[in-house]
């Protein structure tokens, strides 16, 4: 007989194989013609293993979602010792990272498409990606502020800020496809972010160049 811990460890594995599966159809077929017998079949699984761990369609694409943003580093900040500047560009380095990515960029083409159609779609995805990710930078940010590293401002309205600064006419262009102008550079998106917070809210702790 199985102890409970093996078998929570094959209850796990065999939900993070659904997952998988699950991305890769999205990926491939879209929302709308995905169904979850594409899934079971390329997850190598029953159909009602698959709704074992997940009671819709719309679940099982917002726990994709979900896990893509967990298993992100984009928003940890490890070092607490960092100052402003080398905490923000760490943060959008990572972000860029993550928004570059021809999976995070496949996924937001999916969320586009079926947003109108699937509005709950669309909530799951903000509140998954973009809503969390942008509620852990803006805890990063209130931490610089506690710390004397930025002055007083709404954490979240400086997190929305930051964010909206980086998906520039970069990010825009990437994600349809188009190459970039000559001597476009993610490092130019990243520095003049920065250097635009730091000019709005840095302290004598972190000044501007």
């Amino acid at each position: 007989m199985l102890t409970p811990r093996t078998g929570g460890t094959r209850r796990s594995a065999k939900r993070e194989a659904v997952l998988d599966a699950a991305q890769a159809v999205f990926l491939e077929m879209g929302y709308a013609a995905a169904s979850m017998d594409s899934v079971a079949a390329r997850a190598g699984v029953s159909k009602a293993t698959v709704y074992a761990h997940f009671d819709s369609k719309d679940q099982l694409f917002a726990a994709v979602i979900r896990r893509r943003c967990d298993k992100s580093e984009a928003f940890v900040l490890a070092d607490r010792t960092l100052d402003a500047r080398a905490a923000l560009t760490l943060i959008g380095r990572r972000l860029m990272d993550l928004l570059l990515s021809p999976e995070a960029l496949a996924m937001y083409r999916v969320v586009v498409s079926e947003s109108l159609r699937q509005p709950e779609l669309a909530q799951a995805f903000y509140d998954s990606g973009p809503g969390a990710g942008k509620a852990q930078i803006a805890a990063i940010i209130a931490e610089l502020i506690r710390r004397g590293e930025l002055a007083a401002v709404d954490p979240r309205r400086a997190s929305d800020q930051f964010v909206g600064m980086l998906r520039t006419d970069y990010f825009m262009r990437t994600l349809l496809g188009l190459t970039q102008p000559e001597g476009s550079r993610v490092d130019d998106v990243i520095d003049d972010a920065v250097e635009t917070m730091l000019r709005a809210w840095g302290t004598a702790s972190s000044p501007p160049r």
